[in-house]
């Protein structure tokens, strides 16, 4: 992922907004973008907006040059909250062209090996249905109209870090549920702590990959108390655990850890769509009844009567196993902090 970071750190911040503004006030967005003084970037973006696309739309708003910039500068402030994104980032899970047909083969040949007309083996990975195909993971925040509008520095950190907090549990979801399957080699715990580490390695190690943990919280707390001296790990972000990169992921149910070989998982993200609501009702609610197969009913919060404003910042992305074993999961871990090798 190209480093953007400087000249678009604050793009997606500012168009989010501007279009906030915009639903209020009625100016178009490239009004607001210049009477606000907006960055750069981020007035070429609104002035581009026109009738013939939508910003909401990440696939339409990715074909605008300064809109992917400012996507790929936002995913990159991520940090480690996202183990779908910093994986990508740390160039451990294989970066490849979403829509695109993916087959690989490799070859390792010595000549003094493989004789004039024998046959030569090669490794092969493929997807299924042969093409890595997208899929959108939206993410969608409720604030105070107050503090969007308000331009101070606090403000602005405020509302940049909400929207990375959705987004990176927005992509996790999608990205656990793309690539997790029945096809994914499952265990369950045996509780204890060094079996269960020898039977995921025994499941994915081929000898040949660049392998990384990802972690549910609770499991990723049990391992930072364990006494064990295999890896400097942490309860939260990216760290390290028996040599190799540790990501924790609160979109994993508790007790459950992967591990998986990078070189054989492949993916990407592509550019954000922003879109703003006012008067909508939400159910403020981690567990909503009402999006369920048997929907409850319960009380909804009006947007317009609470002067307040919902963001939707949608991503495009992509994840695939070229094989079945290129993770394994492990299910009902419950290691204790007394546990030692």
């Amino acid at each position: 992922m190209q480093d953007h970071r400087g000249e678009y750190a604050g793009t997606i911040l500012a168009v989010t907004r501007a279009l906030v503004i915009a639903s209020k006030s009625g100016e178009t967005t490239a009004e607001i973008a210049e009477r606000l003084r907006l960055p750069a970037p981020a007035q070429r973006i609104l002035k581009a907006a026109t009738a013939a696309g939508t910003l909401a739309d990440p696939q339409w708003a990715g074909q605008l040059a300064d809109m992917q910039a400012a996507s790929s500068a936002f995913l990159q402030q991520l940090g480690g909250r996202s183990s779908f994104a910093s994986l990508l980032d740390m160039g451990v899970l294989t970066r490849a062209p979403l829509h695109a047909h993916i087959g690989a083969l490799s070859e390792g040949v010595v000549g003094a090996v493989n004789g004039e007309g024998e046959a030569r083996p090669v490794s092969r990975m493929s997807l299924n249905g042969g093409a890595l195909l997208p899929r959108r993971a939206d993410a969608v925040i409720a604030l105070s109209r107050e503090i969007l509008e308000n331009s101070s520095a606090a403000s602005q950190a405020f509302v940049s870090r909400q929207l990375r907090r959705a987004v990176a549990k927005a992509l996790d979801t999608g990205f656990f549920d793309s690539l997790v399957t029945s096809a994914t080699p499952s265990f369950s715990s045996t509780g204890d702590h060094p079996a269960d580490l020898k039977i995921l390695l025994d499941a994915a190690n081929s000898g040949s990959g660049r392998l990384a943990w990802i972690a549910a919280t609770d499991v990723a707390n049990a391992i930072c108390l364990l006494n064990d001296g295999r890896g400097t790990a942490s309860p939260e972000g990216l760290s390290e655990f028996v040599g190799l990169p540790l990501a924790v992921s609160p979109a994993l149910p508790a007790g459950v850890l992967v591990l998986l070989d990078g070189d054989r998982v492949v993916g990407d993200v592509e550019s954000l769509g922003i879109s703003v609501a006012r008067h909508a009702a939400l159910q403020m609610s981690d567990e909503p009844t009402n999006a369920s197969d048997t929907p409850t009913p319960t009380a909804l919060t009006s947007l317009w009567q609470t002067n307040a404003v919902a963001i939707r910042l949608s991503s495009l992305f992509g994840v695939s196993a070229g094989t079945p074993d290129a993770l394994a999961v492990m299910t009902g871990i419950e290691w204790g902090a007394a546990a030692s090798s």
